[in-house]
Protein backbone atom coordinates (compact mmCIF):
# COMPACT_ATOMS: atom_id res chain seq x y z
CA UNK A 1 0.00 0.00 0.00
CA UNK A 2 1.40 3.32 -1.04
CA UNK A 3 1.82 5.81 2.27
CA UNK A 4 -0.67 8.41 1.89
CA UNK A 5 2.39 10.79 3.36
CA UNK A 6 4.94 12.54 1.57
CA UNK A 7 8.15 14.24 2.56
CA UNK A 8 11.25 14.54 0.76
CA UNK A 9 9.98 15.45 -2.58
CA UNK A 10 7.54 18.24 -3.98
CA UNK A 11 3.95 17.62 -2.75
CA UNK A 12 1.89 16.74 -5.74
CA UNK A 13 -2.39 16.40 -6.20
CA UNK A 14 -3.58 15.14 -2.73
CA UNK A 15 -0.40 15.73 -0.62
CA UNK A 16 -0.80 19.20 -1.35
CA UNK A 17 -2.41 20.63 1.46
CA UNK A 18 -4.22 24.11 1.52
CA UNK A 19 -2.17 27.20 0.17
CA UNK A 20 -5.29 28.91 -1.64
CA UNK A 21 -4.83 31.96 -1.03
CA UNK A 22 -1.10 31.87 -1.58
CA UNK A 23 -1.49 30.20 -5.28
CA UNK A 24 -4.10 32.98 -6.17
CA UNK A 25 -2.12 35.86 -5.13
CA UNK A 26 0.99 33.92 -6.76
CA UNK A 27 -0.50 33.45 -9.82
CA UNK A 28 -2.01 36.50 -10.30
CA UNK A 29 1.12 38.15 -9.66
CA UNK A 30 3.32 36.36 -11.79
CA UNK A 31 0.70 37.06 -14.63
CA UNK A 32 0.42 40.82 -14.02
CA UNK A 33 4.01 40.86 -14.59
CA UNK A 34 4.90 41.59 -10.94
CA UNK A 35 7.95 39.91 -9.59
CA UNK A 36 8.00 37.51 -6.66
CA UNK A 37 10.63 36.53 -3.76
CA UNK A 38 9.26 34.19 -1.72
CA UNK A 39 10.67 33.60 1.88
CA UNK A 40 10.71 30.68 4.36
CA UNK A 41 12.92 28.39 6.49
CA UNK A 42 13.21 25.27 4.83
CA UNK A 43 11.14 22.94 4.50
CA UNK A 44 7.71 24.57 4.50
CA UNK A 45 6.71 23.91 1.05
CA UNK A 46 8.67 26.85 -0.86
CA UNK A 47 9.23 24.34 -3.74
CA UNK A 48 5.73 22.56 -3.86
CA UNK A 49 3.69 25.81 -4.25
CA UNK A 50 6.00 27.34 -7.08
CA UNK A 51 5.49 23.92 -8.61
CA UNK A 52 1.52 23.63 -8.32
CA UNK A 53 1.26 27.11 -9.24
CA UNK A 54 3.47 26.97 -12.25
CA UNK A 55 1.50 23.40 -13.52
CA UNK A 56 -2.25 25.44 -12.78
CA UNK A 57 -0.63 28.22 -14.98
CA UNK A 58 0.57 26.43 -17.51
CA UNK A 59 -2.58 24.30 -17.30
CA UNK A 60 -5.22 27.07 -18.11
CA UNK A 61 -3.20 29.03 -20.24
CA UNK A 62 -0.99 27.85 -23.31
CA UNK A 63 1.27 30.50 -24.06
CA UNK A 64 2.77 30.42 -20.22
CA UNK A 65 6.11 28.46 -19.78
CA UNK A 66 7.89 27.84 -16.88
CA UNK A 67 11.33 27.15 -15.96
CA UNK A 68 12.56 26.29 -13.15
CA UNK A 69 16.44 26.76 -11.96
CA UNK A 70 18.06 24.93 -8.61
CA UNK A 71 21.16 27.71 -7.50
CA UNK A 72 21.63 25.64 -4.45
CA UNK A 73 24.46 23.50 -6.45
CA UNK A 74 26.30 26.35 -8.77
CA UNK A 75 28.74 27.92 -7.36
CA UNK A 76 30.26 29.61 -10.23
CA UNK A 77 29.51 32.40 -12.44
CA UNK A 78 29.73 30.38 -15.76
CA UNK A 79 27.61 27.42 -13.75
CA UNK A 80 25.25 30.01 -13.35
CA UNK A 81 24.82 31.51 -16.90
CA UNK A 82 25.09 28.08 -18.04
CA UNK A 83 22.50 26.51 -16.06
CA UNK A 84 20.07 30.08 -17.33
CA UNK A 85 20.13 29.69 -21.21
CA UNK A 86 20.04 26.00 -20.69
CA UNK A 87 16.63 25.80 -18.97
CA UNK A 88 15.25 28.73 -20.25
CA UNK A 89 15.35 27.37 -23.80
CA UNK A 90 14.43 24.10 -23.01
CA UNK A 91 11.58 25.49 -21.07
CA UNK A 92 10.49 27.58 -24.28
CA UNK A 93 11.31 25.40 -27.14
CA UNK A 94 9.15 22.84 -28.70
CA UNK A 95 9.00 19.19 -28.96
CA UNK A 96 12.14 18.44 -31.18
CA UNK A 97 10.84 20.64 -33.82
CA UNK A 98 12.92 22.57 -35.05
CA UNK A 99 14.36 22.99 -31.54
CA UNK A 100 17.83 23.64 -32.31
CA UNK A 101 17.81 25.96 -35.36
CA UNK A 102 15.00 28.11 -32.94
CA UNK A 103 17.30 28.67 -30.82
CA UNK A 104 20.58 28.98 -32.55
CA UNK A 105 19.36 32.70 -33.38
CA UNK A 106 18.42 34.23 -30.04
CA UNK A 107 23.02 33.24 -28.88
CA UNK A 108 25.55 34.15 -31.01
CA UNK A 109 28.50 33.94 -28.16
CA UNK A 110 27.16 30.57 -26.94
CA UNK A 111 26.70 27.30 -28.63
CA UNK A 112 23.59 25.59 -27.78
CA UNK A 113 23.26 21.38 -28.22
CA UNK A 114 20.43 19.42 -28.40
CA UNK A 115 20.01 16.74 -25.92
CA UNK A 116 17.31 14.60 -26.02
CA UNK A 117 16.22 13.11 -22.51
CA UNK A 118 13.46 10.82 -24.05
CA UNK A 119 13.74 9.12 -27.69
CA UNK A 120 9.79 7.95 -27.39
CA UNK A 121 8.48 11.24 -26.56
CA UNK A 122 11.15 13.18 -28.55
CA UNK A 123 11.55 15.57 -25.50
CA UNK A 124 14.00 18.15 -25.93
CA UNK A 125 15.98 19.65 -23.63
CA UNK A 126 19.37 22.12 -24.43
CA UNK A 127 22.69 22.10 -22.97
CA UNK A 128 25.65 25.29 -23.51
CA UNK A 129 28.59 25.34 -24.23
CA UNK A 130 30.50 28.88 -23.67
CA UNK A 131 33.08 30.78 -21.86
CA UNK A 132 31.15 33.83 -21.15
CA UNK A 133 32.48 37.18 -22.46
CA UNK A 134 30.38 40.51 -20.99
CA UNK A 135 28.74 40.44 -24.52
CA UNK A 136 27.56 37.07 -23.67
CA UNK A 137 26.25 37.15 -19.78
CA UNK A 138 23.85 40.47 -21.25
CA UNK A 139 22.69 38.36 -24.24
CA UNK A 140 22.12 35.37 -22.10
CA UNK A 141 20.04 36.98 -19.24
CA UNK A 142 17.93 38.80 -22.04
CA UNK A 143 17.45 35.11 -23.65
CA UNK A 144 13.72 34.64 -22.01
CA UNK A 145 12.49 38.34 -23.43
CA UNK A 146 14.15 37.61 -26.97
CA UNK A 147 12.19 34.12 -27.13
CA UNK A 148 8.80 35.06 -25.75
CA UNK A 149 8.28 37.92 -27.64
CA UNK A 150 9.83 35.92 -30.89
CA UNK A 151 7.41 33.49 -29.96
CA UNK A 152 4.38 34.96 -28.43
CA UNK A 153 4.82 33.30 -25.30
CA UNK A 154 4.81 34.45 -21.14
CA UNK A 155 8.04 32.94 -19.62
CA UNK A 156 8.11 32.80 -15.99
CA UNK A 157 11.72 32.04 -14.44
CA UNK A 158 11.83 30.46 -11.18
CA UNK A 159 15.16 30.14 -9.69
CA UNK A 160 15.65 28.04 -6.35
CA UNK A 161 17.59 28.80 -3.38
CA UNK A 162 18.58 32.15 -5.08
CA UNK A 163 20.32 33.04 -1.81
CA UNK A 164 22.95 30.84 -2.66
CA UNK A 165 24.07 32.99 -5.45
CA UNK A 166 25.47 35.74 -3.03
CA UNK A 167 28.06 33.12 -2.29
CA UNK A 168 29.52 33.28 -5.73
CA UNK A 169 32.36 35.72 -5.80
CA UNK A 170 31.38 37.88 -9.15
CA UNK A 171 27.92 37.54 -7.40
CA UNK A 172 27.83 41.87 -7.27
CA UNK A 173 28.32 42.31 -10.61
CA UNK A 174 25.79 39.38 -11.47
CA UNK A 175 23.57 41.09 -9.25
CA UNK A 176 23.67 44.28 -11.06
CA UNK A 177 23.42 43.12 -14.61
CA UNK A 178 20.33 40.81 -13.26
CA UNK A 179 17.77 43.89 -11.98
CA UNK A 180 19.34 46.17 -14.74
CA UNK A 181 18.30 43.55 -17.66
CA UNK A 182 15.43 42.08 -16.14
CA UNK A 183 13.78 45.45 -15.37
CA UNK A 184 13.29 46.03 -18.96
CA UNK A 185 11.73 42.65 -19.77
CA UNK A 186 7.80 42.85 -20.38
CA UNK A 187 6.91 39.23 -21.27
CA UNK A 188 9.20 37.77 -18.68
CA UNK A 189 8.48 37.35 -14.58
CA UNK A 190 10.62 36.44 -12.20
CA UNK A 191 10.05 34.27 -9.25
CA UNK A 192 12.96 34.17 -6.63
CA UNK A 193 12.93 32.31 -3.53
CA UNK A 194 14.83 30.79 -0.72
CA UNK A 195 15.30 29.36 3.26
CA UNK A 196 18.17 31.82 4.28
CA UNK A 197 16.00 34.26 5.29
CA UNK A 198 18.76 36.73 6.97
CA UNK A 199 20.21 36.13 3.19
CA UNK A 200 17.42 36.73 1.19
CA UNK A 201 16.10 39.74 3.17
CA UNK A 202 18.97 41.09 2.51
CA UNK A 203 19.16 40.77 -0.73
CA UNK A 204 15.36 42.20 -1.41
CA UNK A 205 15.00 44.31 1.50
CA UNK A 206 18.12 46.47 1.79
CA UNK A 207 17.62 50.09 0.02
CA UNK A 208 21.67 50.31 -1.07
CA UNK A 209 21.18 46.58 -3.17
CA UNK A 210 20.17 45.92 -6.36
CA UNK A 211 17.15 43.64 -6.32
CA UNK A 212 15.49 46.86 -3.38
CA UNK A 213 12.11 46.53 -4.58
CA UNK A 214 12.44 44.64 -7.23
CA UNK A 215 8.65 43.22 -7.20
CA UNK A 216 6.52 41.76 -4.21
CA UNK A 217 7.92 39.86 -1.28
CA UNK A 218 6.31 37.43 0.10
CA UNK A 219 6.65 35.32 3.73
CA UNK A 220 5.42 32.22 3.77
CA UNK A 221 3.35 31.45 6.69
CA UNK A 222 2.74 27.69 8.31
CA UNK A 223 -0.24 25.70 6.78
CA UNK A 224 -3.27 26.16 9.61
CA UNK A 225 -3.66 23.31 11.95
CA UNK A 226 -7.41 22.71 11.17
CA UNK A 227 -6.15 22.09 7.10
CA UNK A 228 -3.58 19.42 8.55
CA UNK A 229 -5.68 17.36 11.10
CA UNK A 230 -8.41 17.18 8.43
CA UNK A 231 -5.67 15.89 5.92
CA UNK A 232 -4.08 13.58 8.27
CA UNK A 233 -7.11 12.33 9.62
CA UNK A 234 -8.72 11.63 5.55
CA UNK A 235 -5.59 10.37 5.13
CA UNK A 236 -5.59 7.29 7.69
CA UNK A 237 -8.79 6.76 6.40
CA UNK A 238 -8.80 6.34 3.00
CA UNK A 239 -6.21 3.71 3.74
CA UNK A 240 -7.85 1.45 6.22
CA UNK A 241 -6.86 2.53 9.50
CA UNK A 242 -7.94 5.31 12.12
CA UNK A 243 -6.66 8.55 13.97
CA UNK A 244 -8.52 10.71 16.37
CA UNK A 245 -8.74 14.15 15.84
CA UNK A 246 -6.57 14.50 19.22
CA UNK A 247 -3.82 12.58 18.54
CA UNK A 248 -3.87 14.47 14.68
CA UNK A 249 -3.76 17.96 16.80
CA UNK A 250 -0.56 16.46 18.98
CA UNK A 251 1.07 15.65 16.10
CA UNK A 252 0.85 19.27 14.76
CA UNK A 253 1.61 20.87 17.97
CA UNK A 254 4.75 18.85 18.60
CA UNK A 255 5.94 19.76 15.33
CA UNK A 256 4.57 23.05 15.52
CA UNK A 257 2.76 22.84 11.50
CA UNK A 258 6.61 22.44 9.80
CA UNK A 259 5.02 20.52 6.87
CA UNK A 260 8.13 18.75 6.25
CA UNK A 261 7.72 17.51 10.12
CA UNK A 262 3.78 16.82 9.90
CA UNK A 263 4.48 14.67 6.94
CA UNK A 264 7.27 12.64 8.58
CA UNK A 265 5.79 12.08 11.99
CA UNK A 266 2.61 11.10 10.42
CA UNK A 267 3.96 8.98 8.12
CA UNK A 268 6.29 6.91 10.97
CA UNK A 269 2.93 6.76 12.87
CA UNK A 270 0.55 5.13 10.11
CA UNK A 271 3.40 2.64 8.75
CA UNK A 272 3.28 1.52 12.70
CA UNK A 273 -0.53 1.51 12.62
CA UNK A 274 -2.04 -1.61 11.89
CA UNK A 275 -5.91 -0.31 12.57
CA UNK A 276 -5.78 2.54 14.94
CA UNK A 277 -3.00 4.57 16.28
CA UNK A 278 -2.35 5.40 20.26
CA UNK A 279 -0.74 6.82 22.19
CA UNK A 280 2.09 4.62 22.49
CA UNK A 281 2.43 4.46 18.97
CA UNK A 282 2.98 8.34 18.80
CA UNK A 283 5.59 8.49 21.64
CA UNK A 284 7.73 5.79 19.58
CA UNK A 285 7.30 7.52 16.38
CA UNK A 286 7.93 10.66 17.76
CA UNK A 287 11.32 9.49 19.28
CA UNK A 288 12.10 7.75 15.99
CA UNK A 289 11.21 11.23 14.00
CA UNK A 290 14.01 12.89 16.52
CA UNK A 291 16.76 10.04 16.06
CA UNK A 292 16.12 10.00 12.30
CA UNK A 293 16.82 13.82 11.48
CA UNK A 294 20.04 13.78 14.45
CA UNK A 295 22.86 13.21 12.17
CA UNK A 296 21.59 16.53 10.89
CA UNK A 297 21.31 18.09 13.91
CA UNK A 298 24.70 17.12 15.04
CA UNK A 299 26.50 18.30 11.74
CA UNK A 300 24.40 21.93 12.42
CA UNK A 301 25.76 22.10 16.14
CA UNK A 302 29.48 20.78 15.84
CA UNK A 303 30.61 23.99 14.25
CA UNK A 304 29.55 25.89 16.60
CA UNK A 305 31.33 27.52 20.03
CA UNK A 306 30.96 27.15 23.37
CA UNK A 307 29.30 30.53 23.76
CA UNK A 308 26.77 30.01 20.78
CA UNK A 309 25.74 26.13 22.73
CA UNK A 310 25.21 28.16 25.96
CA UNK A 311 23.22 31.26 24.22
CA UNK A 312 20.97 27.72 22.27
CA UNK A 313 20.84 26.33 26.04
CA UNK A 314 19.40 29.59 27.74
CA UNK A 315 16.61 30.27 24.47
CA UNK A 316 15.51 26.35 24.88
CA UNK A 317 15.06 27.26 29.12
CA UNK A 318 12.89 30.11 27.84
CA UNK A 319 15.71 33.04 28.34
CA UNK A 320 15.84 35.91 26.18
CA UNK A 321 17.72 38.69 28.63
CA UNK A 322 20.89 37.22 27.49
CA UNK A 323 22.93 40.24 28.89
CA UNK A 324 21.41 40.00 32.46
CA UNK A 325 24.14 39.44 35.20
CA UNK A 326 22.61 36.18 36.05
CA UNK A 327 22.18 34.87 32.53
CA UNK A 328 25.45 35.49 31.47
CA UNK A 329 26.81 33.55 34.73
CA UNK A 330 24.46 30.91 34.65
CA UNK A 331 24.96 29.94 30.68
CA UNK A 332 28.54 31.60 30.64
CA UNK A 333 27.66 33.56 27.03
CA UNK A 334 31.02 35.41 27.14
CA UNK A 335 30.63 39.66 27.18
CA UNK A 336 28.45 41.63 25.86
CA UNK A 337 29.90 41.82 22.00
CA UNK A 338 30.33 38.27 22.31
CA UNK A 339 26.39 37.79 23.19
CA UNK A 340 25.53 40.39 20.41
CA UNK A 341 27.95 38.84 17.97
CA UNK A 342 26.64 35.29 18.26
CA UNK A 343 22.76 35.91 18.59
CA UNK A 344 23.36 37.49 15.02
CA UNK A 345 25.16 34.36 13.92
CA UNK A 346 22.82 31.71 15.42
CA UNK A 347 20.15 34.04 13.45
CA UNK A 348 21.76 33.98 10.46
CA UNK A 349 21.91 30.58 10.32
CA UNK A 350 18.16 30.04 10.96
CA UNK A 351 18.74 28.55 13.70
CA UNK A 352 16.83 30.95 16.24
CA UNK A 353 15.00 33.69 15.23
CA UNK A 354 13.73 36.55 17.13
CA UNK A 355 9.67 36.52 17.97
CA UNK A 356 8.63 40.04 19.21
CA UNK A 357 11.14 40.43 22.60
CA UNK A 358 11.80 37.05 22.87
CA UNK A 359 13.67 34.10 20.59
CA UNK A 360 12.31 30.81 19.37
CA UNK A 361 13.92 28.14 17.44
CA UNK A 362 13.06 28.23 13.43
CA UNK A 363 13.13 24.33 13.77
CA UNK A 364 11.26 22.22 16.42
CA UNK A 365 12.80 18.96 15.69
CA UNK A 366 15.64 20.49 16.70
CA UNK A 367 14.67 21.98 19.86
CA UNK A 368 13.41 18.52 20.89
CA UNK A 369 16.46 16.82 20.02
CA UNK A 370 18.87 19.62 21.98
CA UNK A 371 16.40 18.99 25.01
CA UNK A 372 17.26 15.86 25.20
CA UNK A 373 21.24 16.56 24.97
CA UNK A 374 20.90 19.39 27.77
CA UNK A 375 19.11 16.81 29.69
CA UNK A 376 19.82 13.09 29.07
Amino acid sequence: MKAPFQFGSLAEKENFIDRYEDRALLKQLLMSGIHVMLISPRRWGKSSLVKAVADELMAEHKDVRVCFIDAFSISTENEFYRAFASRVMSCAASRFKKGLEEMRKFLTGAVPQLVIRDKVTEFVTFDVRFQPQEKDKLEILELPEKIAAAKGLRIIVCIDEFQQLANIPQYPDMEGKMRSVWQQQHHVSYCLYGSKRHMMTEIFNDSSKPFYRFGQVIWLKKIEEHYWVEFIVNAFERTGKHITTELAKRICDVTKCHSWYVQQLSFFIWNATDDEATDEIFDRALQRLIDTNAPMFQNDIESLTASQKAMLQAVNDGIYQFSSESTKRLYTMGNANTIARNKRILQDKDIIEQQGKTFEFVDPIFQLWLNQQFNP
